[in-house]
């Protein structure tokens, strides 16, 4: 345990070698989609989150202190778009090009600028429950990553998404392929 809290603070010892089983059962229970895998398949799912926990970093934003169970449930939810994916990459490796989650309490307001057609500049604040960034980090709402086993049911989960993006961007541009 305090090894994998070392990592969690930037101080990586190595993989962890242990998932709690209460602390899995726990997860498996708050997002029901996760509970509905077969057993083979959560088995897979719970060795690939530990390989992600042990290759990833957590930052908590605006004072949010990233728990053990916030950090496993990123996680398992993180490593179900690729469970079953193979080459060019092989699981979790579609996540090698960065390391860091960063862990909002809600909700967070971006600056954003664009230039239209014409080119006129405009600025505009863009409220997001996560965003992923090419070459970059990830960036979640702990709400709505806590809301995810009742929002998944209407095709809502923002730790999906964003990962999503990720394997998308892969080829170098977010570009749905």
């Amino acid at each position: 345990m305090i090894g994998w809290l070392r990592a969690l603070r930037g101080n990586p010892v190595g993989p962890r070698r242990t998932l709690a089983d209460g602390l899995w059962s726990g997860t498996l229970a708050r997002y029901p989609f996760l509970a509905d895998l077969s057993s083979s398949e959560s088995h897979d799912l719970r060795l690939m989150a530990l390989e992600f926990l042990a290759r990833k970093e957590f930052h908590g934003a605006s004072g949010l202190a990233i728990s053990d169970e916030m950090a496993v449930a990123i996680a398992a939810q993180a490593c179900l778009p690729v469970l079953h994916l193979r080459a060019p990459y092989r699981g979790i490796a579609w996540y090698d090009d960065f390391i860091g989650i960063v862990v909002h309490p809600g909700q967070v307001k971006a600056s954003r600028q664009a230039t239209d057609e014409d080119g006129v500049v405009h600025c505009y604040d863009e409220v997001l429950s996560g965003e992923a960034m090419q070459d970059g980090p990830i960036t979640l709402s702990w709400q709505d990553v806590a809301d995810a086993g009742r929002s998944a049911a209407h095709g809502y989960n923002v730790v999906i998404h964003e990962f999503v993006h990720k394997i998308d961007m892969r080829d170098g541009i977010a570009d749905g392929c």
